[in-house]
């Protein structure tokens, strides 16, 4: 039996654990029915992928991973390899009444998100969930946060669909990651990094420090607004879902020297601020966003969590798209120098003083009360471009279904699947009432932006 010791990041997931804030993060994928099937093999067919798969027997890590002890209370937990599933649990069938639209799959979603999982089982369960209008059914995944992050979990999963629509597609659980992404090879854990030296220790801790303090450049923690959105978190979500072209963000990057990124938080800052103004409660001073990003090296797949964070003004206080996009810009390159800056053996040190505090008094209990380090969460996970397909029904969108924590009720995290970029939106059903209209408010704030750079365009030519 082989033991595997969780590091540190990881293990910090399932410390994070609790009743109101389970520590799983998701994909919701939707597909298309195969346009062959005949009316009888449309509504068996998913009943039919679930029976087969059901009766598989290989399982490869991280889905045999079990705690050896069953509980968050543990400095350096430890996983154990299983290699007898219990099907039933893992896998499940659902229908919602039909036609089901995008509304009636959040609800159905933020119902099957918001309970916790069990932790003397294999972290992991797989939902599929018939009765989609437009000819769709979907499948939502989870996987607990100290498996995997944001990028080596999409990887997993959606790299465990076919590239052929006409083969028949194995469960995610039965293939290895190297082999779902390349066909050959193995599975590999993150390496263990180097100690850091004095160095890099002073340059985390100044960096830290910086966050601490007023900057007129840097967005830091003193330049969190208060908010109606923040504050203690109960145990119920709320899931919406919405997406756009790719090419239309690119676009907007390309015409203004902006990131996709920026884009994006453009997009939220709209949304937001417009959300805000209809509750007659929008701040003076912009809200501020978490931007995780990767400290994965080019072409490490391995899985595990491998993330820091810098942070960003969404430019809530800016009624203009356009300057509000550049306010962005401007604040995310000065966190990016800064993060940039550091010696690699720094960023984790830099990642841990950071937010360490936060995170203790969370798993204390204690992570409601006081200020809070920032407003939201704006993730951006790299998705792939090529089609996908399971037993013949193409991928059509891929949703990340987050978490969220106390203090921070709102999570907005996107990412790419063939043309579009998709968001999944997270939130705590008390705190955040109408996550739906939020939906409806970021394509408003797309459409305003690519409006009002037109209007300046052809007023400059």
């Amino acid at each position: 039996m082989t033991l595997r010791k969780m590091p540190l990041l990881d293990a910090a997931s399932l410390q994070l654990e609790g009743k109101k804030m389970p520590m799983h993060i998701a994909a919701l994928m939707t597909f298309s029915y195969p346009a062959s099937l005949t009316d009888h093999e449309r509504k068996t067919f998913v009943s039919g992928l679930v029976a087969r798969w059901r009766e598989e027997t290989r399982v490869v890590y991280p889905w045999n991973q079990v705690l050896t002890r069953p509980t968050r209370w543990q400095l350096r937990p430890t996983t154990r390899e299983v290699y007898d599933l219990d099907l039933e649990y893992h896998l499940r069938q659902w229908s919602l009444p039909a036609p089901g639209g995008e509304k009636e799959l959040g609800h159905m979603i933020a119902w099957i998100h918001e309970l916790p999982m069990d932790l003397e089982k294999p972290l992991w369960e797989c939902h599929f969930i018939e009765g989609l209008s437009e000819n769709r059914f979907a499948l939502y995944v989870n996987i607990h946060h100290a498996l995997v992050d944001g990028i080596s979990g999409t990887r997993l999963v959606v790299g465990s669909l076919s590239t052929d629509a006409d083969s028949l597609s194995a469960p995610m659980w039965a293939k290895a990651q190297a082999q779902a992404e390349a066909g050959t090879g193995e599975v590999k854990e993150p390496e263990r990094g180097a100690l850091p030296r004095l160095a890099d220790l002073k340059a985390g801790a100044a960096a830290s420090l910086k966050l601490r303090t007023k900057n007129e450049t840097l967005t830091t923690f003193r330049s969190t607004p208060e908010t109606i959105l923040n504050g203690p978190i109960g145990s119920h979500r709320r899931v919406a879902t919405q997406h756009f072209e790719l090419a239309r963000l690119k676009t907007l990057a390309k015409t203004t020297g902006a990131t996709v990124n920026d884009v994006v938080m453009a997009i939220v800052g709209g949304a937001l601020r417009e959300y805000l103004i209809e509750a007659n409660a929008l701040p003076e001073d912009s809200l501020t966003a978490a931007l995780p990003v990767s400290t994965r090296k080019p072409g490490d797949v391995s899985i595990g969590n491998q993330v820091s964070l810098l942070f960003g003004s969404l430019g809530t206080n800016i009624a203009d798209p356009a300057l509000r996009l550049e306010h962005v810009k401007r604040s995310t390159q000065a966190g990016k120098a800064m993060l940039n800056g550091l010696p690699a053996h720094a960023v984790n040190v830099y990642s841990l003083l950071s937010t360490g505090p936060f995170l203790s008094s969370v798993v204390l209990g204690l992570g409601r009360t006081g200020r809070q380090l920032f407003n939201t969460t704006v993730s951006n996970v790299p998705g792939q471009r090529e089609a996908r397909y399971l037993d013949g029904a193409e991928l059509l969108h891929v949703y990340p279904v987050s978490l969220i924590m106390p203090g921070i009720p709102l999570n907005f995290t996107c990412v790419s699947q063939g043309d579009f970029l998709n968001f999944g939106m997270v939130a705590c059903r008390d705190r955040v009432p109408h996550v739906q209209r939020l939906a409806g408010l970021m394509a408003e704030a797309l459409a305003e932006l690519e409006k009002n750079l037109l209007q300046r365009g052809e007023r400059s030519s």
